[in-house]
């Protein structure tokens, strides 16, 4: 059947067969199809080019977030050791600062000839209504109530040519209230309960040193003559008459504010010691002498007359003798004149 067809057409095919050998001799002496293989090769070369990029560009991102994330880690890890280096420079300052201080202390005198304690400041509440302050020291240590405590500090001071200087200042606290084995209370100078005998040290005035915290941070000085002239800077010390404090231990100075009320006056008082830098005190032993100023109660046991002086008796009986002499001499003169 094939055989048929291919007879009944044969002009045909042959034609056909012609044209496409001519056909395909022309496409191949114009490179058409050369061409034609270089735009395809062209294009597949551009796809995996582009594919590469995209391939390369990913590949880098990722490598980019690794050393990133490594980087980031050791970024922490450095801060970490950067705070850690200077919580350890600041604790050094502090304890070489400490140091100094203990040496300085150490290096100090006695007060008032009496033996001292230096305790550490263990809590300060600057906004209690009741400012007291606790320290390390206790019974154990000697420490007894109504004992005055003392503090040295450092003052750094500036002088006309702009230099610093240094110098140690010392100041009283106040008194122990309280008194546990390992640890005391002390009612400071600045509390609103605390009454301290004081003197001003340029005239020997006394007057009363009264604390006003938490309304104002310096203590008053109540109660002085208004005859004495008072100029802010001028010294107050301890007078020694509560029987708590040894006479003459500095205060504070006078402040700016100086009122006159009725007759007295007033004035604010700047302590020497700056409490909120308070870390070591001294508490001086000093045994209570305030028993002597305590008398007992009036009562008809108690109440002696006092006796009359002995000069008095002896000048009556002196007396006594010169009357009668008087009376029996007169007497017989009026005798002899009657007759």
């Amino acid at each position: 059947m094939l055989a048929d067809i291919l007879t009944r057409y044969k002009a045909g095919l042959s034609l056909a067969f012609t044209v496409l050998f001519s056909l395909s001799g022309l496409i191949w002496q114009s490179n058409l199809l050369s061409r034609t293989a270089n735009q395809a090769v062209e294009v597949l070369d551009f796809f995996t080019a582009t594919f590469n990029s995209l391939g390369n560009g990913f590949s880098n991102f990722v490598d980019s977030y690794r050393s990133y994330s490594a980087l980031k880690s050791e970024r922490d890890l450095l801060r970490e050791k950067l705070k850690d280096s200077q919580d350890i420079h600041i604790r050094y300052l502090r304890l070489m600062d400490e140091n100094n201080r203990l040496r300085q202390l150490m290096a100090l005198p006695q007060t008032a000839e009496l033996p001292i304690e230096q305790a550490e400041v263990i809590s300060q509440d600057p906004d209690n209504w009741f400012r007291t302050i606790i320290i390390s020291k206790g019974s154990l240590h000697g420490i007894e109530p109504y004992m005055p405590v003392l503090a040295y500090q450092v003052v750094r001071t500036t002088d006309k040519e702009g230099k610093e200087h240094e110098s140690m200042v010392q100041g009283v606290i106040g008194k122990v209230i309280q008194v546990n084995r390992r640890s005391s209370r002390i009612l400071p100078i600045l509390d609103l309960n605390s009454r301290l005998g004081v003197q001003v040290k340029k005239t020997g005035h006394w007057a009363l040193l009264v604390g006003q915290s938490p309304n104002s941070e310096n203590p008053q000085l109540e109660y002085l003559s208004l005859g004495v002239f008072l100029n802010p800077g001028d010294e107050i010390i301890t007078s020694g008459g509560d029987g708590i404090f040894p006479k003459g231990l500095p205060v504070g100075i006078v402040g700016n504010r100086i009122e006159r009320l009725g007759s007295y006056q007033r004035a604010d008082v700047i302590p020497v010691i700056d409490f909120k830098r308070l870390d070591f005190v001294m508490v001086v032993k000093k045994p209570l002498s305030a028993d002597l100023l305590k008398f007992p109660p009036l009562s008809p046991e108690n109440i002696v007359d006092p006796p009359l002086p002995t000069s008095t008796a002896k000048e009556t009986v002196s007396i006594t003798p010169q009357l009668e002499k008087t009376t029996t001499v007169a007497n017989p003169a009026p005798k002899e004149s009657t007759p």
